[in-house]
């Protein structure tokens, strides 16, 4: 089995400059990092803070903004987070990103009846999923936690949400801290959706660092051995400290190893 790509989220670093972030990362031992999704930053001085540590880049996470949302009824927020989203897959094709993560609201409250809000967050997604070229960047739906969105809760309401836009672009991202607060059972849910699983995140039972909690990775590290997943795992946790990037990465990669 190939060794999965352990990578570092910037927006957990609270380091805006990308080039103080990558070297962060790098010195904590990773070869890759994910960046913010920030169309504006441009291609050329994001590749080259990444290749000046000897970093690729994993995928890009778009980041809440209140005037964005893919379900919103007001179509302004719905219009934004499609040109948003549509940017950041041309920067991902740019910069080599296989993935780019999408929440469909933020709101952990709706603005309508379910179904709406699930046709709305369709509607904008596939949108984005006609512009990219064939072989260029998934757009992975995420799965938040209760406190954090309404509406895309566990995979199987990610799978809805994906079946109904149906387009080879779109696939899925698991969040191993999300699961552990939704999910009856992470490795089960990891297992039932082989086939469109493209990315991970990684946080303990507490948000902090791999390792430094209760979640059991070696179980879902053994579940994605078991689906033959070929993304790359990525840590999101915080608070980011150097120690903690360092201790994190040791402890995931233990345990895939043993995986």
């Amino acid at each position: 089995m190939r060794r999965w790509t352990v990578s570092a989220t910037q927006w957990v670093l609270r380091e805006p400059d990308v080039a103080r972030a990558a070297a962060r990362v790098a010195a904590a031992g990773y070869t890759a990092i994910e960046l913010s999704a920030d169309p504006d930053a441009g291609a050329g001085s994001l590749r080259r803070a990444a290749l000046d540590n000897g970093l690729d880049v994993t995928s890009l996470c778009t980041l809440w903004d209140a005037g964005r949302d893919c379900a919103h009824p007001d179509p302004a927020p719905r219009r934004a987070a499609r040109e948003h989203l549509t940017r950041s897959a041309e920067l991902a094709g740019e910069l080599g990103a296989a993935v780019v993560i999408v929440v469909p609201t933020y709101r952990t409250a709706p603005e309508d009846d379910r179904p709406s809000e699930l046709a709305r967050a369709a509607d904008t997604i596939a949108a984005v999923a006609a512009s990219i070229p064939a072989g260029g960047p998934a757009l992975a739906i995420e799965a938040l936690n209760r406190y954090e969105t309404h509406l895309i809760r566990t995979l199987d309401d990610a799978e809805a949400l994906r079946a109904a836009i149906d387009h080879p672009q779109v696939r899925l991202m698991a969040d191993l801290f999300h699961m552990q607060l939704e999910e009856d059972d992470t490795p089960a849910a990891l297992r039932a959706h082989a086939g469109q699983l493209v990315h991970v995140h990684l946080a303990d039972n507490q948000r902090r660092e791999p390792g430094s909690g209760s979640l059991d990775f070696a179980a879902a590290f053994a579940a994605l051995r078991d689906i033959g997943f070929a993304g790359a795992l990525t840590m999101e946790f915080s608070p980011a400290t150097d120690a903690g990037l360092r201790a994190g990465r040791a402890h995931v990669e233990r345990q895939a190893e043993a995986a």
